[in-house]
């Protein structure tokens, strides 16, 4: 078995021809120049672009420009494409959304949707867009790309993907290399160097020397001020002196600000005055209550005391009155009566 399976992968591999100079040239060419975009597949990274801007490009290219052109119009930068494609250059792949909603009960639930690049997707797309703006108070769901081998391997100018197989050494990084290995030889030769230049490169590793060292020096005195202030304090100050120098930023944003300064030691009196506040706030209306019924109640008996005294008085006014009619009625009938028997 193991002799058939090496005797067929022989045959595929002498069934698939080798591009061309000119294939090389035109593959090398849309490598560098057409967008690509960066995603994952089976656990790998991966560049990828898309159809429709390969047959752009080729078509703004020097091959479809002057006499004898390879690419006239935009179906025979297909056909040339799909000869590439067969020859290894590049693969036809899928799409694969992942969406992963928001926690649930501790939970994350994660729904896997498989859609094909062109008309469906970006009806899907469209779909979803409308359901997201109508659900209101539903968590956002973010969708991680990856990419998967397609059944039917041909090129097809629209939307679809297509992964980069042939990766050619970069410009940038054949200079970096040069760089580096004639840097690691000049190195190497440092001892016969012109005594000049040994001085200079002597000063300079002293100088770097010297700042990494600050640097590490610097980290170390903030963390013992940071220590020293806050078993003083019995934990209440927190005093930074330079707070982002370790922090992943710039080297200069590193620098700033200068120190950070919080005060956590009142936290626990606040609860606690605030406890007592609460618990004092009743009773003190329940009093006021009570105090404001006690003065009502002593107002109310003071007006009806007063209130007695004055139907009292009016009372015995009246009875004055009537004894001094009376008196009147009796002096005058005694004295009609002692005229008749004058």
């Amino acid at each position: 078995m193991a002799e058939r399976r090496k005797t067929r992968k022989r045959k595929d591999e002498a069934t698939v021809e080798q591009p061309t100079k000119e294939e090389y040239a035109v593959a090398k060419y849309l490598r560098f120049t057409v967008p690509n975009k960066k995603s994952a597949m089976y656990g790998n990274k991966v560049e990828y672009f898309i159809a429709s801007r390969a047959v752009d490009t080729l078509l703004d290219s020097k091959w479809s420009t002057g006499e004898g052109a390879l690419f006239t119009n935009r179906h025979s930068c297909e056909n040339y494409l799909d000869r590439l494609l067969q020859k290894q250059i590049f693969h036809r792949s899928l799409k694969v959304v992942k969406t992963v909603g928001g926690e649930k009960d501790g939970k994350r639930k994660k729904e896997k949707d498989v859609e094909l690049i062109g008309k469906q997707k970006e009806e899907n797309e469209e779909k979803e867009g409308e359901g997201e703006k109508k659900a209101e108070g539903t968590p956002k769901r973010k969708k991680r790309l990856k990419l998967e081998m397609h059944d039917d391997q041909v090129f097809i100018d629209g939307k679809d993907v297509y992964v980069w197989i042939y990766d050619p050494v970069r410009p940038k990084t054949f200079i970096m290399g040069l760089l580096i290995v004639f840097g690691a030889i000049a190195v190497c030769l440092f001892p016969l160097w012109p005594p000049v230049v040994r001085l200079g490169v002597y000063y300079i590793s002293i100088v770097a020397a010297g700042f990494v060292g600050s640097i590490i020096g610097l980290a170390i005195v903030r963390v013992l001020l940071f220590g020293c202030i806050w078993t003083l304090t019995l934990g209440r100050h927190y005093f930074w002196l330079f707070p982002n120098l370790l922090e992943d930023v710039g080297f200069f944003d590193s620098f700033k600000p200068v120190y950070n300064y919080e005060y956590r030691g009142s936290s626990d009196k606040k609860a606690s005055d605030a406890s007592d506040k609460t618990v004092e706030e009743p009773l003190i209306r329940q009093g006021e209550s009570k105090d404001g019924g006690g003065e009502q109640d002593s107002e109310s008996s003071a007006s009806s005391e007063g209130e007695k005294n004055r139907q009292a008085e009016e009372s015995a006014k009246e009875q004055e009155n009537d004894f001094e009619v009376i008196n009147k009625n009796d002096v005058g009938e005694s004295q009609s009566n002692s005229d008749t028997d004058a």
